[in-house]
């Protein structure tokens, strides 16, 4: 990058000769990415029915580019003592933590497995977990596409309660959390898909009956 005092600042998008921002060249670009040590698709993150910032979140999470406390001090932006998870439980913030093994943001999965009838063990990595949580639909592609999608839902919440209790000081319970993930999953695909067979009161108890998919 050269800086000029006579010249005016610009942003240039590097991925198209024209320079300007375009949908297609972001989304190329990062679903030809190397993959990482995992059996997951770098497509299976871009999921249709979740919204675009949702996925891209989505897509951040797995290679640890959120700006959790951990990245932030690593890259010298806060002291390594703020480095501790907003849930008090005094543990080190990072990704694996606060999303699969914090005592209090973890028991989030533990409520949503028990929603959907799973019986599983959280992995130590992200990206991990993407991958077994999936692969709980069997080979049913339906089924594994509405497991991404809770998936993408349920860490999206926890990232937004995260942050509520770091900014604003206020906080939900994991019961609420949970609601709000299951409100989420069901606006969500209702609104990509219409003719679903389901309804919120069936969705709240028994998803994967509802949709014929169990």
């Amino acid at each position: 990058m050269n800086l000029q005092v006579d010249t005016v600042d610009r942003w240039r998008w590097a991925l198209e000769p024209t320079h300007t921002f375009s949908v297609r060249s972001a989304y190329k670009f990062l679903t030809l990415q190397p993959p990482l040590v995992s059996s997951a698709d770098a497509l299976s993150l871009w999921h249709k029915d979740a919204p675009l910032k949702v996925v891209l979140f989505g897509w951040r999470l797995t290679r640890d580019r959120l700006p959790t406390k951990d990245n932030l001090f690593r890259r010298g932006v806060i002291a390594q003592a703020s480095r501790q998870c907003v849930s008090g439980c005094g543990s080190m913030e990072t990704s694996s933590h606060l999303f699969l093994h914090c005592n209090l943001f973890g028991s989030v999965w533990q409520l949503i497995n028990r929603w959907l009838g799973l019986s599983m063990v959280a992995p130590l990595q992200v990206m991990d977990h993407f991958t077994q949580f999936s692969g709980c639909g069997g080979n049913s592609k339906g089924h594994r596409s509405l497991l991404q999608v809770i998936w993408f839902a349920t860490n999206w919440e926890i990232w937004k309660e995260r942050n509520n209790r770091l900014f604003n000081v206020k906080e939900c319970s994991v019961y609420q959390v949970v609601d709000k993930i299951k409100s989420i999953t069901f606006m969500w695909l209702k609104a990509k898909r219409i003719s679903l067979p389901i309804t919120y009161h069936g969705w709240w108890l028994r998803p994967f009956s509802i949709l014929g998919i169990g």
